[in-house]
C-alpha cells in the first residue's frame, strides 16, 4: 500500500489568491492556476502513479494571507472517498477558539489530524498560543503535521522555518505525534536529531525526496538508518508541487544502484515499504488506538 502523506486540498479559482499562487508555483515552473487540483483529477493522478491513499491537508493562512482551505471541504472529500483519503484540519493558533476548532473538526467532522502553519502565521510552532491546540491534539490522539523548512511563500517568517523550534514542545507534550514537513529542508540534520531525541516525533519527506539531488537525499536517508529513524520517516509529495508518478518512480530506484549511496547500502525492500506507506498507516493506527 502505497500512502502520499502531504496532499493539500484546495482549488486555485476557489481557496487560493492569484498573489499566493504565483510565489508557491513560481519555483516549481508550472503556472499560477496549477496551485489546486480539482478532486477528480487528483484521484486520476493517484491511480495513475499508484497511490493508494492520502493525508488530505486543510490550510488555514487567513489571518495573514487572506485565504484558507476549510476544513469543511476536506471533511466532504474524505466523505466521498472514505478508502482514499484520511484528513487533516487546520487552525490557526493566532485567533480565538483555535483548540475548539480542532476538537469541532475532529468530533463533528471527522477528521483525523491536524496540520499547521506556523511561519505562514508569522509565529513560531513553540509560541504558547499554540499550547492549547498541542493539548487537545494529544488528548484526541492526533497526529500534527507541522511546517518546517524553507517556503517561497513571501509573507512567511523565516524566524520560524527551522525544525528545532520543535524540541520544546516534543518535551513539553511527549504523547503528542508530531510529523516535521519536508524533513526540515534543508535543516534536514536537525529533523533527524530531533526524531533521535523523541520517541514519537516523525518527519514526512515532501518536497525534499523529489526537488533535492538524489546523493543529498540517500546521505538523510543513510542517516536516518545509523540513527534507528527510519521506521518514523513517511513518503510524501506535497501535491500539486510534486508529481506523484515521478516522486514514486524515484524513490523505487534509491532500492537499486548502490553507488548511489554513500553508505553503499540501497535501501531495503522493508525500508521502502515502510517509506512509501507501512510507517503512515502504523501512525494512523497509533492515533486510532488513543482516540478510539
Amino acid at each position: 500500500m502505497i500512502v502520499d502523506s502531504h496532499v493539500h486540498a484546495g482549488e486555485y479559482y476557489r481557496h487560493f489568491t492569484s498573489a499566493f499562487a504565483a510565489e508557491m508555483m513560481a519555483t516549481t515552473g508550472k503556472p499560477a492556476d496549477a496551485l489546486g487540483t480539482p478532486e477528480h483529477e487528483l484521484l486520476a493522478q493517484m491511480d495513475a502513479a499508484g497511490v493508494d491513499h492520502a493525508f488530505l491537508l486543510a490550510f488555514d493562512v487567513q489571518r495573514v494571507e487572506g485565504f484558507k482551505v476549510p476544513n469543511e471541504f476536506v471533511a466532504d472529500m474524505c466523505r466521498r472517498h472514505p478508502g482514499r483519503f484520511t484528513g487533516f484540519a487546520s487552525v490557526d493558533a493566532g485567533t480565538a477558539g483555535a483548540a475548539a476548532e480542532l476538537r469541532r473538526a475532529v468530533e463533528e467532522l471527522g477528521l483525523r489530524g491536524l496540520k499547521t502553519a506556523p511561519c505562514y502565521l508569522r509565529m513560531s510552532p513553540a509560541d504558547r498560543r499554540w499550547y492549547d491546540v498541542y493539548e487537545t491534539a494529544q488528548e484526541l490522539g492526533i497526529p500534527v503535521l507541522v511546517h518546517t523548512g524553507y517556503t517561497p511563500a513571501k509573507k512567511a517568517d523565516p524566524r520560524y522555518f527551522p525544525p528545532q523550534l520543535l524540541d520544546p514542545v516534543a518535551r513539553d507534550f511527549p504523547g503528542l505525534r508530531l510529523v516535521l514537513a519536508h524533513l526540515g529542508t534543508p535543516w534536514t540534520d536537525a529533523a533527524l536529531d530531533l526524531l533521535a531525541r523523541h520517541p514519537l516525533v516523525h518527519a514526512d519527506l515532501s518536497i525534499f525526496s523529489w526537488y533535492r539531488p538524489v546523493p543529498t537525499v540517500t546521505a538523510a536517508l543513510a542517516q536516518a538508518r545509523r540513527l534507528g529513524v527510519m521506521d518514523r520517516l513517511l513518503w510524501g509529495t506535497d501535491h500539486p508541487f510534486c508529481t506523484m508518478t515521478d516522486s514514486v518512480e524515484r524513490m523505487r530506484s534509491l532500492t537499486s544502484d548502490p553507488g548511489q549511496w554513500p553508505d553503499g547500502v540501497p535501501l531495503s525492500e522493508a525500508e521502502h515499504a515502510s517509506l512509501m506507506g507501512g510507517a503512515a498507516a502504523q501512525l494512523l493506527q497509533s492515533a486510532d488506538r488513543v482516540h478510539g
